[in-house]
């Protein structure tokens, strides 16, 4: 039986530009006593209007004036410098705010009759407010104030021996007010930097690098016009919605490999066909007709046979595994088609989305960014920096979620607004909200699915040829030699690596020929070098000083931003693959992938490394000294 489903009227479009017309200024603070106390702020807009304070009444004061109207307030790392002002003022409940994970994205508000104001107009008096808007300059790049400084060729200054207690002397006081301004005066010349670019490259600056980019697309290279699905469609067109491969094949002690990267992968498969919205069709008919001949999404009944390298993704448990056996979800076709080239079979096809004709929309957006940041490239434009970042960013506007949206915001809204949630937590002053909002018009997530399963395959079938021992989204370590070039999409040689410690995905410390070294943990705000990875493999105990975000300290009862000891027990075992063993860092263990046995992954029982293959600590004690 077929269902044809009419779009929603509600346009994807071309747009036209539309230029930033306020003024941008630098914001940046100073803490001390593990961040709990406030010792300054400054303003920065040019040498010439430069403001500090050492009050935090006095900065709000200054911030209802109306030079501020219809400005920008740049800071890096946005959570730390505004809830260091805002915090407990009563000001705080009238800002909206998004955050983005734990981090903020924006705090907006108006000025109106020299207060902020939630709300631009007042409905009583018809008067009406100008906005002021907190922005992070991490929306766009997530670099450090010296990275950025940089990038725009205006150096940060020296941190202070004292950096986090009172200055004592009027020298130290006067080092601390020229480091602060140095830094607000980084934020704001970088935010500038960006705004001009976006400008000049034709796009309308907007709050984030993804919906920067999306304006870029619109304004310049959206040649037609594409309507939005209905929410339903939508829904399931996410379900096969997948991330990026994360896996370790062996791990442990390597020798000389090589680290592989993809020339910008996810744009380079942007250039690919994809499936034109506006012919979405829905069929529940069980055939394989419409997986082999149209692009879509089929929620499928699929065996896999063992192998080395499944290529079909599987959620269970919050992660992401690639499984052999038998099992059911959503998938893209271009990655049906190739699972059953590899030997998959699909048992039965319970509801299928095509689409009936293709397009190719991001051919000439990906082609001229990637000419133009080569070009950037070799005259060391900074430039260069801000067409990446506009490559990497559009796709995954596409797959923008609009259901149970999670947010905090300060505790100000009336029963009626709050009844329009979907979920309400308070904690003090602000409440946790989750909330479904209207899929934007440009919700398309079958081209953001499309992306990165492309990505999956191209990576997979790397894979086969190279036998890595890790695989990340678009990198792979190998031990083998692959043929690299510059041009998009292809391979080339990042690293070579001299030795190394394979532990899980995003966990492990690899060293290049140069003797320069590279450690990932992920979860871990503390650096290692090689030698404290190692160590880490005698004594997984972390223990490091943590910055606490916005989130977690509401929720855990501390200050904003402040700094507290921490004590983390690391584990060492990968729950991705099947290992037989326990981790054993002396020597390199391969794995398998698991199998799914009526919907749920086998049971493994991973066992104590026998005695004749036991770890050589004395060897393990020689890496860590």
């Amino acid at each position: 039986m077929l269902f044809i489903i009419r779009a929603s009227n509600f346009p994807f479009k071309a747009t036209k530009q539309r230029k930033f017309k306020g003024k941008i200024y630098g914001f940046d603070i100073e803490t001390y006593d593990d961040n709990k106390g406030f010792l300054c702020a400054s303003i920065y807009y040019d040498d010439d209007n430069k403001w500090m304070f050492y009050n935090k009444r006095d900065l709000i004061r200054f911030l209802k004036t109306k030079r501020f109207q219809n400005s920008i307030i740049s800071a890096t790392n946005l959570g730390f410098d505004f809830m260091g002002v805002f915090h407990e003022q009563p000001e705080m409940k009238s800002f909206n705010l998004l955050f983005r994970g734990s981090s903020l994205v924006y705090a907006k508000t108006y000025i109106r009759n020299r207060e902020f104001v939630r709300n631009a107009n007042n409905k009583k008096t018809g008067m009406v407010g100008r906005r002021l808007c907190f922005l992070d300059t991490m929306n766009y790049a997530s670099l450090s104030v010296e990275k950025l400084g940089n990038i725009i060729g205006v150096p940060k200054l020296k941190t202070p021996s004292f950096i986090g207690e009172k200055p004592k002397t009027f020298e130290q006081w006067e080092e601390m007010k020229k480091y602060n301004f140095q830094d607000s005066k980084v934020s704001k010349l970088f935010m500038e930097f960006l705004y001009n670019s976006f400008e000049d490259l034709g796009a309308t600056p907007k709050l984030t690098i993804a919906s920067t980019a999306m304006s870029l697309f619109k304004n310049k290279y959206l040649k037609d016009i594409y309507w939005k699905h209905d929410t339903e469609s939508l829904t399931e067109q996410f379900k096969a919605y997948y991330g990026g491969r994360v896996e370790v094949f062996k791990r442990g002690v390597i020798g000389e490999h090589n680290y592989y990267d993809f020339n910008s992968l996810y744009p380079s498969v942007m250039m690919n066909e994809f499936p034109n919205p506006n012919s979405k069709r829905v069929t529940y008919a069980n055939v394989l007709d419409y997986i082999k001949k149209y692009h879509g999404v089929s929620n499928v009944d699929i065996f896999c046979p063992k192998m080395k390298y499944p290529l079909l993704p599987y959620r269970i448990n919050d992660k992401l595994i690639f499984p052999t056996g038998n099992f059911s979800g959503w998938y893209s076709h271009i990655e049906l088609r190739r699972a059953v080239e590899l030997g998959y079979t699909i048992k039965k096809v319970h509801k299928t989305i095509y689409f009936k004709e293709n397009c190719i929309p991001f051919k000439e957006y990906v082609g001229d960014l990637y000419s133009l940041r080569n070009k950037y490239k070799q005259s060391n434009n900074p430039m260069e920096k801000v067409v990446k970042l506009l490559l990497n960013s559009l796709y995954g506007k596409f797959g923008q979620k609009f259901k149970d949206r999670d947010n905090w915001i300060p505790f100000n809204h009336t029963i009626e607004e709050l009844n329009k949630l979907n979920s309400i937590e308070r904690f003090g002053d602000y409440i946790r909200i989750k909330q479904d909002a209207e899929p934007s018009c440009f919700c398309f997530p079958i081209w953001a699915l499309y992306v990165t399963a492309y990505g999956r395959i191209k990576l997979h079938s790397a894979m086969l040829e190279a036998h890595p021992v890790y695989v990340d989204t678009d990198s792979l370590i190998t031990p083998y030699e692959m043929p690299v070039s510059d041009d998009l999409g292809d391979l080339k040689l990042e690293m070579k690596v001299s030795h190394g410690m394979i532990v899980k995905p995003k966990f492990y410390a690899v060293v290049d020929a140069d003797n320069n070294e590279f450690v990932k943990i992920k979860g871990v705000a503390k650096k290692f070098n090689f030698l404290e990875f190692n160590g880490l493999l005698l004594n997984p105990e972390v223990r490091y000083k943590k910055f606490m975000k916005f989130k977690e300290s509401i929720r855990r009862g501390f200050v904003p931003n402040e700094i507290i000891d921490m004590k983390k027990d690391l584990s060492v075992e990968d729950n991705k693959r099947k290992w037989e063993f326990k981790f054993d860092p002396f020597n390199l263990q391969s794995s398998e992938p698991f199998e799914i046995i009526d919907g749920k992954i086998e049971l493994h029982i991973i066992r104590e490394v026998p005695k004749e293959k036991s770890i050589n600590m004395s060897y393990v004690s020689e890496l860590t000294e």
